[in-house]
Order: structure tokens, then sequence, then C-alpha cells
């Protein structure tokens, strides 16, 4: 097969093709490779088509990772088949080509987003997910391989919520002799004391990382920080991590004890596996889920039930927002949102009224049921109106992150109502 047939490329450097998969667009690019969209007519499915950066014959370092991470991957297809680990369809080379082709999650985000001390997730969503990666490691474990490179942005979550681990480019794979990466391999705040060390890593090691992880999605930092990588991994050996205690103080005492039993230093005081790591969440999480449907929170259904917001919305869609949003009371005169500032949250009036001003000038009044925070449907747009209690003030504040958190119909609902109200508004405003 000639180069043209294979690989003829657009004016924006994007294949034509690659190998037999015709490529519709490139959708990422990192450190050690170029992904691309692509659609399987056999199967009638969409795929991710990963390129791998590597010159046929070279042989630098670089390109000696990214070939070692390529046959990593390349082992792994058809091997691991669990609904919570990225499936790898298939792999090639041609015309000095190497490519992974695996599945294809629309709208997918990583983890990342939500290890900010301000857009944290709710604590029983965060036990679900880890207890999803705790049983999809248990069984990658039962098949012999060991991922090495648990990381938040190695954790994707689907349209529907549903969790995917991914990237198993330097996984230890038990019958593969390519399965290790020359010098030091994985990402270092979540390595686990033995990593760091060069020690034989084993299933020990990702329950150690997934801990990691679980700790930053808590708490919104890292477990341990540092500006020198020597200090990093010093502490990774020899220092506990702060207490999570010193971040928050609604954390169950059980569930501080999940996260500290995964990051024991010696991997014997460790959770002997992800299943018993799982068996504990899951407890855990039933807990946590009869607690949320406690009188107060059945109190804030209702409130929100008897808004015109939210005649729409299904009990169960309402029950969404409130797992996406917070509660928050405000005294008179007290600055909700201000005039210049960045903010990605959207705002709904439970009870009393506020003021919206621009310049200093008031320019109307908004009352229960009104939403306002327009601006968070553009990232990075500045607020072009001041927003000031008048009198006290009961706010809905919704983040636009974890609003992706709910269900599709849920989102399409929220949206059509917020722009609603916004264009009355603004016809309001004109007249």
């Amino acid at each position: 097969m000639s180069p043209s047939d294979t690989e003829s490329k657009s004016e924006h450097d994007v294949p034509a093709k690659i190998g037999k998969y015709v490529i519709v667009n490139q959708v990422g690019k990192g450190s050690t490779g170029t992904v691309y969209l692509s659609h399987d007519p056999y199967y009638r499915r969409d795929v991710a088509i990963k390129v791998y950066d590597i010159t046929e014959h070279a042989d630098t370092k670089h390109t000696r990772i990214s070939r070692k991470m390529f046959y990593n991957e390349a082992h792994m297809v058809g091997l691991l088949q669990h609904p919570n680990l990225m499936p790898i369809y298939d792999a090639g080379q041609i015309d000095g080509k190497y490519y992974v082709v695996t599945e294809y999650i629309q709208g997918g985000r990583t983890l990342v987003a939500y290890c900010r001390p301000d857009n944290l997730l709710r604590i029983d969503d965060v036990v679900a997910i880890i207890y999803k990666c705790a049983k999809a490691l248990d069984y990658a474990h039962s098949r012999g391989v060991i991922h090495r490179d648990i990381k938040p942005s190695n954790i994707m979550l689907t349209m529907d919520n549903d969790v995917r681990i991914i990237d198993f480019g330097i996984a230890v794979c038990a019958d593969s002799e390519n399965s290790t990466c020359d010098g030091f391999a994985g990402s270092p705040s979540y390595m686990s004391p033995e990593q760091v060390q060069f020690e034989p890593v084993g299933a020990e090691s990702d329950i150690y990382s997934l801990g990691a992880v679980m700790y930053e999605l808590l708490t919104g930092f890292r477990p341990f920080r540092a500006e020198k990588l020597t200090d990093l991994l010093d502490q990774i050996v020899r220092k506990a991590p702060p207490s999570i205690c010193l971040y928050r103080d609604d954390l169950p005492e059980e569930l501080i004890e999940v996260v500290s039993e995964a990051m024991q230093k010696n991997p014997v005081n460790r959770c002997s596996s992800g299943n018993v790591m799982a068996a504990t969440l899951i407890q855990m999480y039933q807990n946590l889920r009869e607690k949320y449907n406690s009188a107060d929170n059945q109190s804030n259904f209702d409130l929100l039930r008897g808004l015109t917001f939210f005649h729409e919305f299904s009990q169960s869609e309402i029950w969404e927002i409130l797992r996406a949003s917070d509660w928050h009371e405000h005294t008179d005169g007290e600055a909700i949102v201000r005039e210049g500032e960045i903010e990605d949250r959207f705002y709904i009036i439970v009870a009393g009224q506020c003021n919206v001003e621009v310049n200093g000038k008031k320019l109307g009044v908004l009352s229960s049921g009104d939403c306002f925070g327009e601006t968070s449907y553009l990232r990075g747009a500045k607020r072009l109106a001041s927003i000031t209690s008048d009198g006290p003030i009961t706010i809905l504040t919704v983040s636009a992150t974890l609003l992706e958190q709910v269900s599709q119909a849920c989102q399409l609902r929220f949206n059509k109502v917020f722009l609603r109200s916004l264009i009355s508004r603004l016809q309001v405003t004109d007249d």
C-alpha cells in the first residue's frame, strides 16, 4: 500500500487515513503523540486513534520511551475487558506510523477539573468514582496488569458519569517482555514509595496512587507538594501527608481511614486488594446516600420545587441540580458577584431579592425564582454587572463544571430554562 493511500495530508497536516481508518479530525495532542477521531464502519462505532511520536530508526530518549509505551498498549489489545477500563481495540504500524485504537468518549472529561478546593465533587460522588476505579484495578491486577500511572488526568468521566481508567502506556504486564520503561516513569505526585525508589511494584502500588487521587478529590490539594522534585520524592518516602482534617471537617472518619490505609508507606499495610477497598467504599456510599436524603435536603428540595424556575424539572432532575450546587445565605448589602470578575457559576434566587448594578448605577431588581450568571456559558468571560443583596437572601449556586456531572436531559432542561429566563429579562429591559 502506497503512502498516498494511507496518509494523504490535509492543509492542516491531519492525515486523511491511518491504516484502514478514515480520520475525521484531530481531537488532542500530548507529550507522546496525537489523538484523532475516526469511525469504524465494520463495528459502527467512533474510535480514537493515538499516533505515537516515533521517528523510524531514531534512538533518542523520547523515541525509545514512546516506542516502549506503544508496545505496552499494543499488548493490551483485547486483554482488558472491563466497563471501567478504556478498551483497546486495535494497534498497528504502517508507513512509519505507530498507532493504537481505543474507545472514543464523546464529551469525556478527566478528574483534573474536580481537584480544586473551589470545585470539589460531593463526597458520595467521590466515593462512587473511587469504588469503580478500585473494582477496575482489581480486575486488571487479576489479569497480571499493574497500571503504574493512576492520576486524575488518567481517570475519565463519560457523559453518563461512568468511569474509564485510561493510558496503559507504562503499565507492567506479567506476560510481556516490553512492559517496562527505562528510567523514571510515572507522575511523581501520585507515585508509591516503592515506585519512587525503583523497587518492584505490585497491585499495592496502584492502590497507593488511587488513595492519593482520592485525597486530592476530597481536599483539592495533592498529598505531597514541593518546589524541587528531590524534596517531593523524599516526602513520599519518609513523611505522612497533611491530615485531611486540616482542609475540611465534614468527612466521615471511616472515609479518612480508607485514604490513610491506601497511602501507607509499607505496601503490606495497605488494602490487600482493590476488591477489599471497594467493599469498604460501597458500604460507605450507601450510608452517605441515606444521609444525603435526610430531612434537611428534603426541605431544600421542597423550596426549589415551588420556584418558577424548576416547574418544568422532574423530581429526579431537581435532586441532580441540588447535588451540583451549594446553598448560600447572604446578609443585606452583601456583594454576591462583582463586575469584572471571572467565575463559572450560575445563580438561582431561592428567597429574597437583589439589585443589579453597573458602574454603581442600579439597573434593576431580581427576586425569588430569577437567575443570573450567564457569563458562565463563555469560558473566561468577565461579569458585566454587580449583584448585591437587598435584604437577607438565599441563593442556590450551581457550579458550571459540576453541572457537567448531571444527566444530559437535566443539562438540557437547565440550559433551556436559564436561557429562556435570560431572554425574557432582556426583552423587559428593551421595553
